[in-house]
């Protein structure tokens, strides 16, 4: 199989500059020159016919140098990576049937395939968005039209929409909770697709406001485009058109009187002598800028400081009991009850049951040194309600030595 590579590489090594011809003249035509050169290349799937003189690049080979020269299409849509993600799924789904079949070719078949349409689907959005970030540094300078601008923007609008959600539907699949019998697999979707959707996500979600943007600019542009293309009509129409002279007019229409006028700033010409003495006169009145000396900070003295007093923590009564509970499960030989044990040894603390345990959780929770080595069971109690409120009611908690 390596053997075939190479020389499917050294084929197109050959024949390099006829490649290079079809693929940016979009087809090339056969002659007695190239006629043989034309079969080799069309043996190994590199070019296919075009008309019956003329041949072009396989689909493939063209997908491959746009990525490769960073060549900036029209219309790149993103729906083929959405296909692939169908593939993906079903594709895992065969996977996993012939491994309970213990089918061991088929499995290692489908696991390349899975392999081969993950590294499409990670190229696939690496080139969209390469794609679409330099159409939208260039402006889509591919076409020129502003009406074919904002036709490119409505396009890869809809598509970058489509690839959220797309992304946002796969991101949120069980496709990793299936494969978590299979590390190879598992690995290599966190790698190159689940780990990186959050930064893609927010890409095409800044190239989404971005291109919103765009919108509203080039309907704005292509508005005042058609009155100047109106006047450029007319002015075609009547070539020998002169505006009339308001200057000496006194009953202006309203659409002149929109004009804001010409905003005049005058400054004076400091290479003419004549201006030196409003210059030295200007210099005068302006007032000394304030000059701020840096005082020097005087020396400290030492002071001494009195011992503060010895305070005393008091413990409150229940962090006590809660202690010497914890203290009791770890040496008992069967779980002891948060309940049972208050009613045992703390009847004398003015507490309720539910606030005891509310408590006990509240320590258990913090993670202190004292609850190290405890294991916590919950006796739950569920209740028959017409609505379910989604909360869980402990009725009393487990404590016993982590083995």
């Amino acid at each position: 199989m390596r053997d075939v590579t190479v020389t499917l590489l050294e084929r197109l090594h050959t024949h390099r500059h006829l490649v290079a011809e079809a693929y940016h003249q979009g087809s090339i035509v056969r002659s007695d020159d190239n006629r043989k050169a034309i079969e080799v290349l069309q043996q190994q799937r590199v070019l296919v016919p075009h008309t019956p003189e003329e041949y072009r690049l396989h689909s493939t080979l063209r997908r491959f140098l746009d990525s490769a020269l960073n060549t900036h299409r029209i219309l790149h849509s993103s729906a083929d990576i959405g296909t692939i993600f169908v593939r993906l799924e079903v594709l895992t789904d065969s996977y996993i049937a012939a491994f309970n079949e213990d089918n061991e070719s088929d499995t290692d078949a489908y696991e390349d395939e899975i392999a081969q349409a993950v590294f499409e689907i990670s190229d696939g959005l690496q080139g969209f968005i390469t794609n679409l970030q330099a159409n939208i540094e260039t402006r889509f300078a591919a076409v020129s039209s502003i009406s074919a601008k904002r036709k490119q923007n409505e396009f890869y609008l809809d598509a970058t929409h489509t690839l959220v959600q797309v992304l946002e539907s796969f991101h949120f699949s069980d496709l990793l909770d299936r494969l978590q019998a299979f590390p190879r697999i598992e690995e290599l979707l966190r790698t190159q697709l689940f780990n990186r959707i959050p930064i893609l996500r927010s890409t095409l979600q800044t190239i989404y406001e971005t291109l919103r943007q765009f919108l509203f600019e080039f309907r704005k542009i292509e508005a005042r485009a058609k009155r100047i293309q109106q006047m450029w009509l007319f002015l075609k129409k009547t070539p020998d058109y002169e505006p009339r002279p308001w200057d000496n007019s006194t009953d202006l229409p309203p659409w002149l009187e929109r004009s804001p006028g010409l905003v005049i700033a005058t400054h004076p010409d400091v290479s003419d002598d004549n201006c030196e003495n409003r210059l030295i006169e200007i210099a005068k009145s302006i007032p000394p800028a304030d000059v701020s000396t840096r005082r020097r900070r005087a020396a400290g003295r030492i002071m001494t400081e009195d011992v503060p007093d010895a305070v005393t923590v008091q413990v409150k009564p229940h962090m006590i009991a809660l202690r010497q509970m914890l203290k009791d499960a770890k040496v008992a030989n069967t779980p002891v009850s948060a309940r049972g044990w208050r009613a045992e040894h703390a009847t004398e603390l003015d507490i309720d049951d539910a606030l005891w345990l509310e408590l006990a959780l509240d320590v258990l929770a913090k993670g202190t040194r004292i609850t190290k080595g405890v294991e916590v069971g919950y006796d739950e109690l569920s209740r028959e309600e017409p609505f379910a409120g989604g909360n869980v009611f402990i009725k009393d908690l487990r404590l016993w030595k982590n083995a």
